[in-house]
């Protein structure tokens, strides 16, 4: 492996012979192999609550897939956050294909990764003409572990369609230079704009372009030349990529205007600019300490919003050190200039200046500016081994070191994206004062149904950052829980943060007129929340139909119309009203849970396992589901996989006091997979969680105990049962509990 260290003539590059294509063609084979290999488990990840649902299965114009609507709005619209079709397009054909299962989509995001690993060896090789060196920069960018968040994250496949549209432009654009044309400019433009249509943060391209310029391409030499020399020379290079240049003119408006209009740009008044280059030039030093020392990344890292000049002094210090290092430099190592500037060129964008979300920095805004820092790296080694050859042996083994650590702790980040719940738990450990985090982690947990174990992560979230999202989310989990004075109370304290806010509404309809529901689906969605709580079901159908014909696009209006329509026993049209909701939101996993639920009680036991199947398919980690799932098999007779699945829920909650029980019943009086002992530990744990109160936990223990031949037992918790029962009331019970009382006395065991 020999480097040329040499100034070389400003001459174009010829042509790569056949042999190098060759090459680096079986390169790129293997690299995005090995790639596929190390990423692999992302396939059988699920969403996370954080964008996936507002970016597709949620997403009113991608969860119906490639229609033409959806089309229409990806070229037209910017209202979420900026404008990029290509983005959006590949969500909806994603859905198109796998329909809500995140493993398909996952898939997507990694083979559109590997393929940018591969691209991304085409290109250095074509612009250096160092192949060991090129394939050692893409393999960092392929495996690097703070790239996981890039390709982990469903959400970011904007990420990773950008950079491969990035690479893909840099190989054109070494073509064009190699072979100067009309068709090969276009086709440089052409990748540009498919990289502008994935994610506007390659706007960066045309000076990255004029710095590879001047190396590896050597169009422009600084040696021996006056300033009006230089820019006399440097003009033609710029009018050159004048086109490039007035695309990144009005995309920057465009975006610029969008993130304004949709309120991701933060209001500059409450970010001074003095605060804002003191977290830019912190997020730089962050993301160069990262890319040698990659570990406690997380999904969110949170704002540090005190200035200090200490601060200050601890980043600007290296930054300045490493510019004037690279400088000093520049003629016997130019890619150290060049990798340094397109580190920081790269950043430019997202460092913060305009600042965009609530986030201080961020893994997946690495994705790119990071390989600069990579090229330096790789090219210092080789320079290094080139000084001396008796160095290339230790070198190589260095580097091999490196790409293992990388592939091993981009391994274990991996299992940080499992879903939602293990994506903020990781933000949690490694973060203080987190607020989303802690209300995400939140959410993850409540919709698991472990409502009461959200709402201390909900009260911290509101501790730290007075969010009406925080409080929102309190009131509503106390709301579940039938504490209705509490929930109201949280409401009333979140809208009193924004009064004028479109989710203020909410709290005046708690007090307001009626009447008010028949101006805003807002107010007539709080007003069935308080009907519900209680008890008064048709009355909240009732406000949930107003809401409907008000808003007709929102699926979780119906949602909530269906859990009421159920609560008052009008099953029928419950399960009509989930399946508009599906046609809405094909991807909504709570509808397609409730519609199986419903189906099942009506006795559609087939439609119902193909539901529930489809849902875990796209949620496997959803034991809620799972234990719905179980329950439906062991009605269809499917005892034996009824147990499997029971007990996989307990793998993943053994507290889980609804699959306890069950999973006690169904080994106590099932034959086929009776199981005394098993069913009477379960039973009991049940019964510790749940207390001695309950005539159902009571009626299990009862059946347990029998399968063991305490039948003397199994009487006096009946009969126990039965006293706890309220007159008149869950009748149905009451009889099934005296048959089998009956038979406890005849020292008979139950069997169904």
């Amino acid at each position: 492996m020999r480097f040329s260290l040499e100034i070389r003539p400003a001459l174009p590059p010829t042509s790569l012979a056949p042999e190098e294509g060759a090459r680096a063609a079986k390169a790129a084979a293997v690299l995005a192999l090995l790639t596929f290999i190390i990423f692999l488990p992302v396939v059988e990840f699920g969403w996370v609550n954080y964008d996936d649902d507002v970016f597709v299965t949620n997403n009113e114009h991608v969860a119906p897939g490639l229609k033409w609507a959806g089309i229409k709005w990806a070229f037209t619209s910017a209202d979420i956050d900026y404008w990029r079709p290509l983005s959006w397009l590949s969500h909806m054909l994603d859905v198109e294909l796998y329909g809500s299962v995140a493993g398909g989509h996952h898939l997507s995001n990694l083979l559109i990764h590997c393929a940018g690993a591969a691209m991304a060896l085409f290109a250095l090789h074509r612009l250096t003409r160092q192949f060991w060196p090129s394939c050692l920069v893409a393999a960092l960018f392929a495996i690097h572990p703070l790239h996981v968040e890039s390709v982990a994250w469903i959400a970011e496949r904007k990420d990773v369609l950008c950079g491969f549209f990035f690479w893909a432009a840099l190989w054109c654009y070494a073509a064009y230079v190699s072979a100067p044309s009309t068709v090969a400019y276009l086709r440089v433009f052409l990748a540009f704009l498919l990289g502008i249509m994935s994610k506007p943060m390659i706007v960066t391209l045309p000076c990255l372009l004029l710095l590879l310029d001047y190396w590896p391409l050597r169009r422009i030499s600084f040696e021996g030349r006056d300033w009006r020399g230089i820019l006399r020379d440097a003009w033609p290079l710029v009018r050159e990529k004048l086109p490039l240049f007035a695309l990144v003119a009005v995309l920057t408006f465009s975006t610029v205007y969008s993130q304004h209009r949709v309120g991701a740009m933060a209001d500059l008044t409450g970010l001074p600019l003095p605060f804002r280059l003191q977290n830019a030039l912190t997020a730089y030093v962050t993301y160069l300490t990262q890319m040698f020392l990659p570990v406690n990344l997380c999904i969110l890292y949170p704002m540090d919003y005190q200035l200090s000049v200490s601060r200050w002094g601890v980043a600007l210090l290296p930054l300045l050190l490493i510019t004037g290092l690279c400088l000093w430099r520049a003629r016997r190592q130019p890619w150290l200039i060049v990798g340094w500037l397109w580190f920081l060129g790269v950043l430019v964008p997202v460092i913060g200046l305009v600042q965009v979300g609530e986030q201080a920095h961020a893994d997946r805004y690495t994705y790119l500016p990071l390989n600069g820092l990579f090229l330096m790296l790789v090219w210092s080694v080789a320079a290094w081994i080139a000084a001396d050859a008796r160095r290339k042996r230790g070198a190589s083994l260095l580097m091999v070191v490196v790409l293992l650590a990388c592939a091993g702790i981009t391994r274990t980040q991996l299992s940080h994206w499992q879903d939602g719940l293990a994506a903020f738990g990781q933000a949690l450990a490694v973060t203080r004062n987190n607020a989303t985090a802690l209300n995400n982690y939140g959410n993850a947990l409540r919709s698991r149904g472990q409502t009461r174990a959200a709402i201390p992560y909900f009260a911290d979230s509101a501790r730290i950052k007075q969010s009406q999202n925080a409080l929102l989310n309190l009131g509503f989990s106390h709301l579940e829980l039938g504490e209705d004075l509490v929930g109201m109370a949280y409401l009333r304290r979140a809208f009193a943060l924004d009064p004028y806010g479109a989710n203020a509404k909410d709290a005046y309809a708690i007090t307001a007129r009626d009447g008010l529901a028949s101006q805003d689906p807002i107010y007539a969605k709080v007003l069935a929340v308080a009907q519900a709580v209680r008890g008064r079901y048709d009355e909240s159908v009732k406000h949930l139909e107003r809401a409907a014909q008000l808003a007709p696009r929102d699926a979780g209006i119906l949602l909530d119309q269906a859990a009421y329509l159920a609560m008052a026993r009008r099953e029928v049209e419950a399960i009509e009203v989930l399946k508009r909701a599906l046609e809405l939101a094909p991807g909504n996993l709570a509808a397609q849970a409730n519609l199986a639920a419903l189906l099942a009680k009506q006795g559609n036991l087939a439609a119902a396992l193909k539901l529930n199947e489809r849902t875990l398919a796209a949620d496997p980690n959803n034991y809620r589901t799972r234990h719905n799932y179980a329950l439906l098999l062991a009605r269809s007779g499917r005892v034996a996989e009824a147990r499997a699945e029971f007990e996989r829920v307990l793998t993943t909650d053994a507290s889980f006091w609804p699959t306890l029980q069950q999973l006690a019943w169904l080994l106590a009086t099932r034959p086929a997979v009776r199981d005394p002992a098993a069913a009477l530990k379960h039973a009991g744990r049940a019964a510790t969680l749940v207390g001695p109160r309950s005539p159902s936990m009571l009626d299990v223990l009862a059946a347990a105990e029998a399968a063991n031949g305490n039948f003397e037992l199994a009487v006096t918790l009946a009969t126990r049962a039965l006293a706890l029962m309220p007159p008149g009331k869950d009748a149905e019970l009451r009889t099934a509990i005296e048959t089998r009382l009956a038979g406890y006395r005849l020292k008979r065991m139950h069997d169904e």
